[in-house]
């Protein structure tokens, strides 16, 4: 069994910033759940020897490929090479840190199943510091990822529904693949996914496929198609598209398909796309502990 006691992190690990969920704080909540898996026998087969909550891991780069958008898919692996996944729960998300210590977190939108492997989608900005230099290394270059971190429990919902903007969507794939694969849950899925152009749609293949399934629901929305009659000749058949962004009228309609419903609320985009439909859920005086954000970047999140 792998399990091994979590490890202590250096100072070096902390950033010093104050931040809410602080290296140290996570090291004392993982020392917890390591006694009560020896308390109660609860163990598994999962490599943590291969990746911590508290200390960074080396893992090499696998595969890179661009897919659109300067939106980039890469795949890390445990170096050196082993066997066996890694402790990783979907909607949760690793830090991966270069060489000159410049980290970010990133949610894995697949695990591999027997080679210690993740993949995350990472968009690359104008100027930035960190997509630039990671863009600039090759296959086989080492990275240091510490994780994971965050995620949300949805056991014991009814349904699911989830409001992704851009690379947002990464936070749902993952865990909508791994819903639809087990057998036994009834779970119903709703994924609103908002993007400016059909070709900036992510893994549109995968939640085609996904939207096939009798409890899962995939619709796509397009905020910045210029020729809308030309581009819906590319639609593919049964996919769900709308022109421009959900209204408040839309926010109205799908809340109240919930309203018989023990619905649990995911929200993943930039500030304004969270801030926005944090406030539209808000608003039906729907349970604060019922709506997630998986991006922690709003600081001061406002209620309206």
């Amino acid at each position: 069994m792998y399990d091994p006691p979590p490890e202590p992190p250096s100072e070096s690990d902390c950033c010093g910033t104050g931040c809410a969920d602080c290296v140290f704080d996570v090291y004392d909540r993982e020392c917890a759940r390591w006694r009560r898996r020896r308390q109660t026998g609860e163990g598994d087969r999962l490599r943590r020897d291969l990746l911590s909550a508290t200390t960074h891991k080396p893992y090499r780069i696998v595969s890179a490929r661009p897919l659109g958008d300067d939106v980039h898919a890469y795949t890390f692996a445990a170096t050196p090479k082993s066997v066996g996944r890694l402790p990783v729960a979907y909607t949760q998300h690793v830090h991966i840190r270069l060489a000159d210590g410049l980290s970010r977190p990133y949610t894995p939108v697949a695990l591999g199943d027997d080679d210690c492997s993740f993949d995350v989608l990472l968009k690359a900005y104008p100027g930035g510091r960190f997509t630039g230099r990671l863009l600039e290394m090759a296959v086989g270059d080492v990275v240091a990822v510490r994780g994971p971190s965050g995620g949300v429990r949805h056991e014991g919902y009814d349904s699911i529904v989830m409001f992704g903007g851009g690379t947002g969507v990464a936070a749902f794939v993952g865990l909508i693949g791994s819903l639809l694969d087990d057998d036994k849950c009834e779970t119903l899925l709703k994924l609103h996914y908002s993007c400016k152009t059909l070709d900036g749609v992510l893994m549109r293949k995968e939640l085609a496929g996904y939207a096939a399934y009798w409890n899962c629901a995939v619709h796509l929305y397009l905020t910045r198609e210029r020729d809308w009659s030309q581009r819906s000749k590319s639609f593919w058949y049964n996919e769900n598209i709308t022109e421009g962004r959900i209204s408040l009228d839309g926010m109205a309609e799908i809340i109240d398909k919930q309203k018989d419903l023990r619905t649990l609320w995911l929200i993943c985009g930039n500030d304004e796309f969270n801030q926005y439909f944090f406030n539209a859920i808000q608003n039906y005086n729907i349970k604060r502990d019922h709506i997630k954000l998986l991006d922690n970047n709003i600081k001061d999140l406002k209620v309206s």
